[in-house]
C-alpha cells in the first residue's frame, strides 16, 4: 500500500486576511531557504501546474529540527506536497505564493493549507516518510530496486510473477490498461503465489508501454529473488510531476497487528 507520503501533526489554525485558513504545527523547525529547493524541483509548463498530476510530493535532503518533549530533538527531513485532486489549473506564481505564505505564517516550522485562489489544490510542508517508505521519495534513485519490504510475507514464484504480469490488458501499442480497456493509473493482478502492481505517483494515466516496462521487471524479480520488491522509474506517468512505480509481493492479503496477513509497504 502507499503510505500518506507526510505526517499528520498536532496543528494549530490561522486564518488569514486572505482568507488562506492554513495549520501550523508549532514544534517544528524547518529552513525555509532549503524548503524553496524543494518548491522548485515542480515542473510546470509554460509556468501552468499540470491539471494531469493530481498528487506530488517532492523532497529535499536537508536538516530538520522536530522539538519533543522540550529540549530532546531529532534530525530528520522534510518535503512538500501537493494535491490537485481535480486536476484544477493553476500556475507558478499562486503555487510559489501558498507556499511562501505557509513558511511565513508558521515560521519557523511546518504547515499546509488550501491554496486561496483554488481551494480544491491544498499545499502542505512536512516531514518525510520514515525509512521503509524510502524507495516512493522522489530523490530516491530511479531503477533502483529495493527489496524484502513488506514483513510476514511468504516467498513468491518468479514464474507466477511474469503471469500476472502478463495476465494485464494493453491498447494496441503495449500501453498498460485498466479491466475495461481504459487508460487508468494503476493495474494490479494477481497469479498464484505473486501479486504485481503498476502504478503513478501522481495519479496521472500510465503512459509507458510493456516494451519498456518488461526488462525493468524482469530485473525485479531477478533481484529481489521471491522476496516483496519496488522500483520506480522516472518515466511513465503522463503527469511531468509523477514516476512510475513497479511492485511485486505475495499474494497474500496485507493488514496491521493480524499474523494471518503481511505488512505491505
Amino acid at each position: 500500500m502507499f503510505a500518506n507520503p507526510f505526517v499528520i501533526a498536532t496543528v494549530i489554525s490561522l486564518v488569514a486576511r486572505d482568507s488562506f485558513a492554513i495549520d501550523c504545527n508549532p514544534n517544528t523547525v524547518v529552513n525555509a531557504k532549503e524548503c524553496q529547493e524543494a518548491i522548485s524541483q515542480i515542473v510546470y509548463n509554460h509556468a501552468t501546474l499540470s491539471p494531469l498530476s493530481k498528487h506530488f510530493v517532492y523532497a529535499q535532503k536537508v536538516s530538520c529540527i522536530l522539538l519533543i518533549k522540550g529540549n530532546l530533538a531529532v534530525s530528520i527531513n522534510h518535503q512538500i506536497n501537493v494535491a490537485n485532486p481535480k486536476g484544477a489549473i493553476t500556475n507558478i506564481t499562486q503555487i510559489e505564493s501558498g507556499f511562501n505564505q505557509i513558511l511565513q505564517r508558521c515560521k519557523p516550522g511546518t504547515g499546509g493549507g488550501n491554496l486561496p485562489a483554488n481551494q480544491t489544490i491544498f499545499l502542505n510542508i512536512g516531514y518525510r516518510s520514515t525509512a521503509p517508505y524510502a524507495p516512493y521519495q522522489s530523490d530516491f534513485p530511479s531503477r533502483k530496486e529495493t527489496c524484502g519490504l513488506n514483513t510476514n510475507a511468504p516467498n513468491t514464484h518468479k514464474d507466477d510473477c511474469w503471469k500476472a504480469y502478463k495476465s494485464v490488458h494493453y491498447g494496441v501499442e503495449g500501453k498498460f490498461l485498466d479491466a475495461k480497456y481504459q487508460e487508468t493509473s494503476k493495474v494490479t493482478t494477481t497469479y498464484q503465489s505473486c501479486t504485481m502492481s503498476i502504478e503513478t505517483s501522481d495519479g496521472s494515466n500510465i503512459s509507458a508501454i510493456s516494451e519498456h516496462v518488461q526488462p525493468v521487471f524482469e530485473k525485479l524479480l531477478s533481484k529481489c529473488n521471491g522476496k516483496s520488491g519496488v522500483v520506480s522509474m522516472s518515466e511513465g506517468a503522463q503527469g511531468p510531476n509523477g514516476r512510475l512505480f513497479l511492485k511485486t509481493r505475495s499474494s497474500v492479503p496485507c493488514g496491521i497487528n493480524d499474523p494471518t496477513k503481511q505488512t505491505c509497504y
